[in-house]
């Protein structure tokens, strides 16, 4: 159901939070974003043509009403001011609206709100007092008249809120989302136009309205039938930004955990004045809520300030798997008191729950690719470095070889033969230094070790041989052929 204003007239408009965030109502008709537009009679300047023909304002309904000017309308129904024609109280009736007259449904779910709404009985909860039918046949319902706005121009007007305020605000919210599931009902609705601020004195004081689209986890007192009815499988009803992951699934299995989700989301956007899921159609918002890692509000807004410990509850109330979340709201809450008594840390995961990760969301893809990339380019690089290394290195035999091969120079150590002179060793090139060569050759050089230059050879003398006198007489050889005179 499409929020409607109570009290002080505002306008219901879709809006850009900063020009990025649309907020729309949701028809839950149709399921495609549509407006939510406030009664020319309202704006307080004059009554239009087509509010003077509204048969309902200057009736009378159920003969104690009288209905004094149209507020505004939403998707189910529209909102007047009436005063009680005895006691003369101000009130405010939410009545059906023609196009719906014969819809058995629609008429069931205001007839749900009225009856949830009054049995939770709580201060922050708007407070429901009649139900009947118009002259035509339309269902009603009657409600105490708030003066004031709905937290979704709050935020639009002075967002990002101080983180004092954003917590006290919250808090309220909290205790009347957990009364409502301890008595075993899920608003399943929440978001700020539901979110109503009556100034009492200098504090913001809550009213959370419009349970048109709870759902009775248990209800003693109606069969499970009709509430069966009321919440068919496969139906996605609330407005898609706040949604849950598992509301935007079309879950079967909505519990208190999406009232908790939709609550961190919106302190998430009193903090930050922006959603973290922008969108310019319901499929898109959609696929978002499903798929996109949330930022924390400090690594959205970091100009601000905000302290790690809201940024930790924050993130526990917006874990996209359920058993990681939040479980219960009165934990919520607790931790928001802890806060507000000036708490630097909050409690996690004494409901069973694992703690949140507060890492940054991961990487995008253009980011992978550069990585991969790189990688690629580095095994190249060592390719090429293996090969150039593998030309200058001479061949070795392989261990277990038959073939030897001979050395090219004999041994610098071998000592040479008496009397015969020493063979030259040519000494190996000198490696030529990285700075003179080319580029290429420094990047190559640049990461090797430089090869030790070999030892000079050492050069023994040839050994002395003592000579005598005898050495000089040499004897014919006999063999030598006998020489002619």
């Amino acid at each position: 159901m499409g929020s409607l204003p109570i009290g002080r007239q505002t306008a219901f408009v879709p809006r850009a939070a900063f020009g990025v965030t649309i907020r729309p109502a949701v028809n839950e008709n149709d399921l495609s974003l549509t407006k939510t537009e406030p009664h020319p009679a309202a704006t307080g300047k004059g009554a239009s043509a087509s509010a003077k023909f509204d048969p309902l304002i200057g009736s009378t309904l159920a003969e104690r009403y009288e209905v004094v000017r149209r507020i505004g309308e939403g998707g189910m129904g529209a909102v007047y001011e009436a005063r009680h024609s005895i006691i003369g109280k101000r009130v405010a009736i939410k009545v059906l609206l023609e196009k719906f007259l014969e819809n058995q449904e629609f008429i069931a779910r205001l007839l749900q709100e009225a009856r949830l709404a009054s049995s939770i009985g709580h201060q922050n909860i708007v407070d429901v007092t009649d139900f009947g039918t118009t002259r035509d046949g339309r269902a009603f319902v009657v409600m105490e008249f708030l003066e004031g706005e709905p937290l979704s121009e709050l935020i639009m007007r002075d967002a990002p809120l101080p983180v004092e305020r954003s917590l006290h605000i919250i808090k309220q919210v909290a205790s009347a989302l957990g009364a409502a599931h301890s008595k075993g009902i899920v608003h399943r609705d929440v978001k700020p136009e539901n979110v109503y601020l009556v100034r009492r004195g200098e504090q913001d004081f809550v009213k959370v309205v419009d349970f048109g689209v709870s759902k009775a986890v248990r209800s003693p007192e109606e069969g499970s039938s009709e509430w069966q009815r009321l919440t068919r499988t496969g139906a996605v009803l609330g407005t898609p930004l706040f949604m849950s992951p598992e509301q935007a699934a079309g879950s079967e299995d909505i519990d208190e955990r999406a009232d908790i989700w939709a609550t961190a989301l919106i302190l998430y956007e009193c903090l930050t004045g922006e959603l973290p899921f922008r969108g310019n159609n319901y499929l898109g918002v959609i696929a978002q809520i499903q798929n996109k890692d949330v930022s924390p509000p400090s690594a959205l807004r970091p100009e601000l300030g905000i302290p790690a410990a809201v940024d930790r509850l924050v993130m526990h109330g917006l874990q996209r798997d359920r058993p990681r979340r939040c479980q219960k709201m009165a934990h919520f809450e607790d931790n928001v008191d802890r806060l507000l008594a000036g708490a630097t840390d909050v409690v996690l995961g004494f409901d069973g729950a694992a703690e949140p990760d507060l890492a940054p969301p991961r990487r995008g893809r253009w980011s992978w690719y550069l990585a991969v990339a790189a990688v690629l380019a580095a095994g190249v690089t060592a390719a090429a470095l293996l090969l150039e290394g593998g030309r200058e290195s001479p061949a070795l035999p392989m261990s277990g070889s038959s073939v030897v091969r001979r050395p090219a120079h004999p041994s610098p150590l071998a000592l040479p033969e008496p009397g015969r002179p020493l063979p030259q060793v040519r000494p190996p090139a000198p490696a030529p230094s990285p700075a003179a060569g080319s580029a290429l050759d420094r990047i190559r050089h640049a990461g090797r070790p430089r090869p030790a230059r070999p030892a000079a050879p050492v050069v023994l003398p040839a050994p002395a041989v003592k000579k005598s006198k005898a050495d000089d007489k040499v004897a014919p050889s006999p063999y030598a052929p006998p020489q002619v005179p």
